[in-house]
């Protein structure tokens, strides 16, 4: 596979937020907001911290194949200003769905750190847009994090993610989690952590 993976950069959070969109975002709400929705996720999982990574096609090295950001326990982010400065415009309906999902990504991410020492790492977002490169750019970066001394990686994914790809790679569930402000008519919205040891 002629790829090359390099620190993320940030010109590219607009091709994951059109990959994702479809996803993480509800059809009928109008355009720009689910690209606002959507970019919440993308921005609470990135930090700048050097561990943020890509890989592209080297026949087109402006595709983005794959991305990976990974956060240290001491790490924090700038979300809730990004959010301040963004949000003003949207209705209250609209504010009230974005508060709800940084609610949830609030949650999630205290309970895993609360299973991290120091010495782990977190993987806060994987997103895989050809097929085949999340696990060139998964066992790269899997090699390259053990040989800095993390000792554990722990995650947290969601019931809309395929969550059961990390129990192929060897990822043990610590714990499944039923989000109670998410159910709907289709049943239980589902959330899930995962560790696994270098």
């Amino acid at each position: 596979m002629n790829s090359i993976i390099k620190a993320f950069d940030t010109k590219n959070l607009s091709q994951i937020v059109d990959f994702v969109k479809p996803m993480w975002s509800f059809s009928e709400w109008e355009d720009n907001f689910r690209r606002f929705y959507v970019e919440i996720i993308l921005r609470n999982s990135f930090f700048e911290n050097g561990l943020a990574f890509q890989i592209t096609d080297n026949e087109n090295p402006k595709r983005l194949c794959s991305a990976m950001f990974f956060q240290k326990k001491s790490d924090s982010n700038n979300l809730q200003k990004w959010l301040l400065e963004n949000s003003e415009s949207f209705s209250e309906a609209q504010k009230q769905s974005v508060n709800l999902c940084a609610e949830y990504l609030e949650f999630m991410d205290s309970k895993v750190h609360t299973l991290m020492t120091q010495h782990d790492i977190k993987l806060s977002l994987f997103v895989g847009l050809k097929k085949g490169f999340g696990s060139v750019i998964f066992g790269e970066l899997w090699n390259y994090l053990k040989n800095h001394g993390y000792k554990n990686m722990y995650l947290w994914t969601d019931c809309e993610c395929n969550w059961k790809w990390y129990l192929k790679e060897g990822f043990s569930l610590i714990e499944e989690i039923v989000y109670e402000k998410f159910n709907d008519e289709n049943g239980e919205y589902k959330a899930y952590i995962f560790k696994k040891a270098f």
